[in-house]
């Protein structure tokens, strides 16, 4: 029987590799490499043990040069100094990192753009123009009785989805979670997981995801009474597609899931708002939410934290002294196809397999990522719920998990390396 005084596995751990951020995982700290025991997933597994390691002689490098921290840190405190309009980008970041690059990109007047928010600003679009009526994954968990999945399968990118919320072993409201009804819009899906634990089938409605928004113009129509005209939308039968309409009037409970990154780009905002529809109607006469998930490589930290300090979503520019925001102007991709930035800041701690745009001059990451390309400074950074502790919002912005500091390392957290960089601009600002 293991010694729980000497034991190196370590219990409730989150995870901060994907949105769910699971937090039942019990973790090996005991070897060269962090193992995930139980409760988690090949992402966590893969995410801890290639993170997980202690960063022996790791450290900063001008031009590929080994360098002190303070030396590069004064460094890119210069770069930015000089710059027209520094942007800071990616943002793979706990709640007390995204702070950090927030104060510094006030100082230094830049702008600051998620990896994600070509496809987060679009949603957002939504709630500005007709609102929200969204659920979380706790209420999924105990009421839910019909679910459709909304050109996602989700568990490509959360793949315990289905574990942790759908087939869950008891709930708080009837129905038991085994007696739900799955259902899928769109075809190239991984529906297996939707098989219930008593071997009923999910019911699939096959059709290429590009005609999401037809297919929700069809369900609308339906319930909303109005005729319409193709006996076959999508190939699909309309009898199908009305006994789908009168189910989700039926439902107790019914919930439609989507991953805005699922959809194609130009119809974010679209299906979006076709989905709000659905929702809208159906609560009339009995209850129906959304559930759209997100918040991988920290995309709600970031838009979270964005929010509360300078009241508005991701894309804001800081270039005038004041946070004004632009989601088209201040998008990351288009200042550098544009020319309009000369100093690009990458800054990832959660992920070290995405690879900096070929313009980024300073790259703020883990070691172990991977470069194709030397930058001109590099500064190594330790990993949230890794290596220190943090926090995490879960992707149906209903709860903020702890992360936990599992290994010590010797390399600074991103939090501290852009409060020494805003600290050294300051300086040179003196």
């Amino acid at each position: 029987m293991t010694n729980e005084a000497t034991s190196s596995v370590v219990a409730e751990v989150a995870c901060p590799f994907c949105g769910l951020a699971c937090d039942d995982l019990s973790v090996d700290t005991g070897g060269d490499a962090l193992a995930v025991v139980a409760g988690g997933c090949p992402k966590a597994q893969a995410g801890f043990a290639r993170m997980g390691v202690a960063h022996a002689g790791a450290g900063a490098r001008i031009a590929g040069k080994a360098v002190s921290f303070e030396e590069a840190y004064a460094e890119v405190a210069r770069r930015v100094k000089t710059s027209a309009l520094p942007v800071f980008s990616g943002m793979a970041l706990d709640v007390n990192g995204m702070r950090g690059v927030m104060d510094l990109a006030d100082a230094a007047g830049g702008v600051v753009d998620h990896l994600y928010s070509e496809i987060g600003w679009r949603s957002t679009r939504v709630v500005q123009d007709i609102g929200y009526v969204t659920t979380t994954l706790a209420e999924v968990k105990n009421r839910a009785d019909l679910i459709v999945l909304v050109g996602t399968d989700v568990v490509t990118k959360s793949s315990r989805f289905f574990e942790r919320y759908v087939w869950n072993d008891e709930a708080m409201f009837e129905p038991a979670p085994s007696a739900r009804r799955i259902v899928y819009l769109g075809g190239d899906l991984n529906t297996a997981p939707g098989r219930s634990p008593d071997g009923r089938e999910p019911e699939v409605f096959d059709f290429d995801c590009s005609r999401m928004p037809e297919a929700l113009s069809t369900l609308n129509a339906l319930l909303a009474k109005q005729p319409v005209r193709d006996a076959a939308p999508l190939g699909i039968e309309i009898a199908r597609w009305q006994a789908l309409a009168d189910a989700l009037r039926a439902a107790k409970y019914s919930v439609l899931v989507w991953m805005a990154g699922d959809f194609q780009p130009s119809q974010v905002d679209l299906n979006i708002n076709a989905i709000m529809a659905v929702v809208r109607t159906l609560n009339v006469s009995t209850r129906c939410n959304g559930l759209g998930l997100g918040g991988a490589d920290g995309e709600l930290n970031a838009s979270m934290v964005h929010a509360w300090q300078t009241g508005y979503p991701m894309r804001t520019s800081f270039a005038s002294g004041i946070p004004l925001y632009d989601p088209v102007h201040n998008g990351s991709a288009r200042l550098i196809a544009e020319g309009e930035t000369d100093t690009v800041v990458w800054v990832s701690a959660l992920n070290d397999t995405k690879q900096p745009p070929a313009e980024a001059c300073v790259v703020i990451a883990p070691p172990t990522l991977k470069l194709e390309r030397e930058p001109e400074v590099f500064i190594p950074v330790s990993t949230p719920g890794v290596h220190h502790v943090g926090h995490f919002f879960r992707g149906d912005k209903g709860a903020t998990l702890p992360l936990r500091a599992l290994r010590a390392t010797g390399l600074p957290s991103a939090a501290t390396v852009a409060a020494a960089i805003t600290a050294k601009l300051k300086e040179v600002s003196a």
